[in-house]
């Protein structure tokens, strides 16, 4: 998705259908009577007739079907011995044909928790909805470059007795072992949540549109309160970046279900599965364990690094390198992370090979760990250049503590200077060139 401007616009308006049992969906109807027009935007590479819905869909493919039966067996599914695609009626607009496609894989999962038993109803292979770009007037402009990327939707049992908390936890857990397989995408909205609230005796409440996972503990604490104090009916509702939610349409009912026509159903043969089976990874139960008593992680820190973008490239490093494993996951999962966040840096810049280069110099004594995030910088903004280049250009070879100590002596030429101005000037002239512990026991060593 790297087209930013369309080639072309088109327009359409989307009417309800009934199914093949008659009926009109709840939800369906009422996004039709919102009477709206859609107008999608096009984009060159990216795009087919398929998304336009001017050609019929293709089969389904290979590599998605293979990474969803991936996390259903993860999950401890059954798997089905043939599956049928279906057409979901979505008329919001968010898919060109009026449908999204969805198939089941996987069925009557589980997970443990606490020493619970949590039951996976479903792992269903779907594809992913246009992105809206504005509304305004009756009138929405979706992006047509999402459409079809493929989705895996992970359903739950019914999560009772569990607080707001707790099933954020479980929420967490679940997208761990998707991850595990390192083929799923990462970053804000990469993973979404939706979650059903309904209290003692009360109608159920579909809340949707939860990017964050940390937003589900709060979303799901404040909803619970609202039905508490209103009238309740069954409706779908968004989250709002408060953790309040709103009214988006009546609850869908199974009337907007029915088989697609267009694509023959798969037959998931014992030897292909058999197959898969054997390149499962590793179970991430294990995975966090290893990390935590071979690679001496802490326990917050390989988490961290499992539910990383960088985790496999992360264990390549740490295989191939002498470098202590902590300082190589905090580099992952807090240095490049803060480079991003406060600074922009475009680390997909940086060429995998880099960052094996950069380890291996850290190993080597070329530089100290502290200036890991401008040498970093530096690798994003000029990729064709190398370590050797960043540490020749911004003077980070590393010091020694003879070095430091002759340039603490001229800066405590000044009687009765504090320890912490001392080591503050001292740190100004040497930050990134020697460990910064190592200045503080020098500067407390020469201040009187």
């Amino acid at each position: 998705m790297k087209e930013k401007v369309p080639i072309m616009t088109i327009s359409r308006r989307q009417h309800p259908v009934a199914s093949e049992m008659g009926l009109i969906d709840t939800a369906a109807q009422f996004e039709y009577l919102r009477d709206r027009t859609f107008h999608y935007q096009v984009f060159n590479n990216e795009n087919c007739l398929v998304e336009v819905d001017c050609e019929p869909p293709h089969n389904l493919n290979p590599e998605a079907l293979e990474i969803a039966l991936q996390i259903a067996l993860l999950l401890n599914c059954e798997i089905l011995n043939e599956i049928h695609v279906m057409r979901k009626t979505v008329i919001d607009g968010s898919n060109t044909s009026g449908f999204q496609r969805t198939v089941i894989v996987g069925l009557n999962g589980h997970i443990s928790y606490k020493g619970k038993r949590i039951l996976i109803t479903q792992v269903t292979l779907e594809e992913d909805a246009a992105a809206i770009v504005d509304e305004e007037n009756g009138k929405v402009v979706y992006r047509l470059n999402r459409l079809g990327v493929p989705l895996v939707e992970i359903d739950t049992g019914i999560l009772e007795g569990y607080s707001p908390q707790e099933i954020q936890e479980i929420a967490y857990l679940i997208g761990i072992i998707a991850r595990s397989t390192t083929k799923t995408k990462h970053g804000i909205g990469s993973i979404r949540q939706d979650v059903n609230v309904s209290i003692r005796n009360g109608p159920r409440v579909e809340v949707k549109g939860m990017q964050e996972l940390g937003m589900l503990a709060k979303v799901v604490e404040l909803e619970a309160q609202r039905q508490t104090k209103e009238k309740i009916k069954e409706e779908t509702r968004a989250a709002n970046p408060d953790g309040t939610t709103r009214f988006l349409r009546p609850l869908p009912g199974a009337s907007r279900m029915y088989p697609e026509t267009d694509i023959p159903p798969v037959v998931l043969s014992k030897e292909y599965i058999d197959e898969i089976k054997k390149s499962l990874p590793e179970p991430w139960t294990n995975k966090i364990e290893r990390f935590k008593s071979k690679l001496k992680l802490p326990d917050v820190l390989a988490k961290e690094i499992l539910g990383s973008e960088y985790l496999d490239l992360f264990e390549r490093i740490v295989a191939k390198t002498k470098v202590d494993p902590t300082i190589v996951a905090n580099t992952f999962v807090s240095v490049v992370k803060d480079l991003v966040r406060r600074e922009k840096v475009e680390i997909n810049r940086i060429q995998e090979h880099r960052f094996f280069e950069l380890f291996e110099s850290l190993g080597e004594k070329k530089f100290v760990k502290e200036a890991m995030p401008e040498i970093i910088k530096y690798l994003a903004a000029y990729p064709q250049n190398g370590v050797a280049d960043a540490l020749n250009e911004l003077d980070l070879k590393p010091m020694t503590s003879e070095e430091v100590r002759e340039i603490a002596k001229g800066i405590l030429t000044q009687p009765n200077m504090p320890f912490e101005k001392a080591y503050g000037i001292v740190m100004s002239k040497v930050r990134g060139k020697i460990d910064a512990q190592e200045v503080m026991k020098i500067v407390k060593s020469m201040v009187k």
